[in-house]
């Protein structure tokens, strides 16, 4: 049996957070072995990794962007600067990348680009909603461009996702593309055309693997991944 690619995903250091589980599930059931990658224990330069997802969480400090920061909120600099590193890593040896919600706005960042601090305050008719039930059971429609990763993947013009953020992207980074947004213009989708898999979604598609489109988005990072391992081993 051949060995299973490795997919580092990122969190948090300390979280019960299911969505994290939800991740760490779907890897395994798309074929790739999951490894957690967290501030405390960054395994940059100790281990190989095939495909990175950088996954959600609380919002990026604005500082990164040129933003204002919110004066009580709880930021987590040293996930920022983890994550920073684990993308510059990823760069620099040409891995497959999916970011999930906060990941996507990581991925813009890095790239130069800028984020909505509150993005119901810009876009009409947006609502960010609190509560976990509302989080997991609303959906809204995007449109998805044709000729992108996304639509190769979800095989859709049209799809209803999941709604789980505050923070949305703004000016787009650098060499990136958007595959997906919402009729008011949110962005729900990005990634980078000269790569073969650099993606990033705002929704969680962790949250919806119940259906097989959503499942499909982690089958084909780890084809992917898959794909670089065996490139890796030829070098």
């Amino acid at each position: 049996m051949s060995a299973k690619p490795v997919i580092g995903y990122t969190t948090r250091d300390f979280s019960i957070d299911p969505l994290q589980w939800l991740i760490s599930l779907s890897i395994r059931i798309a074929g790739g072995k999951p490894v957690r990658l967290k501030p405390s224990k960054d395994r940059l330069g100790d281990m190989r990794v095939d495909a990175l997802i950088i996954g959600g969480g609380t919002d990026l400090y604005p500082d990164l962007f040129k933003g204002k920061a919110k004066e009580y909120y709880k930021y987590d600099r040293p996930r920022d600067e983890m994550e920073t590193r684990w993308l510059e890593y990823a760069e620099n040896h040409n891995i497959p990348v999916l970011g999930i919600c906060r990941g996507a706005q990581m991925i813009n960042v890095f790239h130069g680009g800028s984020l909505h601090l509150d993005f119901s305050k810009v876009y009409e008719g947006a609502k960010y909603h609190s509560g976990i039930l509302a989080q997991i059971f609303y959906r809204k429609k995007m449109k998805i461009e044709k000729d992108t990763l996304l639509h190769s993947i979800l095989g859709k013009e049209e799809a209803m996702v999941n709604s789980m953020h505050s923070q949305s992207i703004d000016r787009l980074g650098r060499g990136l593309k958007v595959s997906s947004a919402e009729i008011n213009g949110v962005v729900q989708g990005i990634e980078l055309p000269e790569k073969d898999f650099y993606l990033g979604v705002q929704f969680h598609p962790e949250a919806m693997i119940y259906k097989d489109r959503y499942r499909r988005i982690f089958e084909r990072l780890v084809q992917a991944a898959r794909k670089h391992m065996e490139r890796a081993k030829n070098l």
